[in-house]
């Protein structure tokens, strides 16, 4: 099944996926979102989720940030200062999920 996301920016959207195991989100527009949540099936404990910003990797990281038994959440961070920063309009992350 492939996951869904909230958050992110405006009309985000899951353009590609493998279910679970590899998938990428494009996290919209706007702009504004810092945060966002990949929505999964329903694991025993929970997900493990590792994304890359493939659109702009020099200037962001994305690390999971929390969750539960269906859902993770990720959020951006500067390269350059380390603080949550908006991605950019229409940026590519390239995700996998592990449940647990």
């Amino acid at each position: 099944v492939a996951p869904t996301v909230t958050g992110f920016g405006t009309n985000p959207s899951v353009p590609n996926a493998n279910g679970t195991t590899a998938f990428t989100i494009n996290v919209g527009t706007g702009g504004a979102a810092s945060t966002g949540t990949i929505n999964l099936p329903a694991a025993t404990t929970g997900w493990v989720v590792t994304c890359y910003d493939v659109t702009t990797p020099a200037s962001f990281v994305t690390d999971q940030t929390g969750g539960t038994t269906t859902t993770a959440t990720v959020t951006n961070y500067s390269r350059t200062t380390g603080l949550a920063t908006a991605w950019t309009a229409s940026d590519i992350l390239r995700c996998s999920a592990r449940g647990y």
